[in-house]
């Protein structure tokens, strides 16, 4: 892969900020009021705007993503075509972890048939934990990084050695979870 190293090093630093600044909206700053489909798309979005989009798409949610969730009972169904703080903080939780973990496991870690006062806590405890992880992803790509590209080798070598150590500390971080994910399955007693 050919690399521009100083533009990969300008547009890190600008994610690097972007992320020490970014934090997703607690419960408490969820909109109390219902909201269409494409009020729900859009604040979404918006509130994901730091994650990739998948290829060939604009955004990181669309509507036919959110009523296949619905469909799947991944998600509580609207009611009367209306999305509340418990849609947006699924929603939210959803597509953040579904960049490394599988919908089964999602699905596992927060069932669809909590209550609201459940959602409000799973959600709060997952904002938290999203914003400690963020920080400290931050810092270890701060460590990490400045070593690798001070390698001896040619920018693109570096570079795609940057992109390398990225994609198995990723690999990494799913096999770690779907681990620990299937041995609190295995530790559930039969109902």
């Amino acid at each position: 892969m050919r690399y521009d190293r100083d533009r990969v090093v300008q547009r890190m630093r600008t994610w690097e900020s972007y992320l020490n600044e970014h934090a997703l909206p607690r419960w408490d700053e969820l909109p109390t009021l219902e909201l269409y489909m494409d009020q729900v798309v859009a604040l979404i979005n918006g509130y994901l705007g730091f994650l990739p989009k998948e290829v060939g798409m604009d955004a990181v949610v669309t509507a036919a993503a959110i009523n296949n969730y619905v469909r799947k009972k991944i998600v509580p169904a609207p009611i009367k075509k209306r999305y509340s703080r418990i849609h947006l903080a699924y929603l939210l939780m959803i597509c953040s972890l579904k960049q490394s973990v599988s919908i089964a496991y999602i699905q596992q870690m927060i069932p669809v048939t909590l209550t609201e006062q459940q959602v409000r806590a799973v959600y709060d405890q997952f904002v938290e934990q999203h914003r400690r992880t963020t920080l400290y992803f931050v810092e270890q790509v701060n460590r990490v990084t400045p070593a690798i590209l001070a390698e001896e080798k040619t920018d693109d070598e570096r570079l795609s050695n940057v992109v390398t150590a990225f994609a198995v500390v990723a690999g990494l971080s799913r096999m770690a979870t779907e681990k620990l994910l299937l041995m609190q399955e295995q530790e559930t007693p039969e109902e």
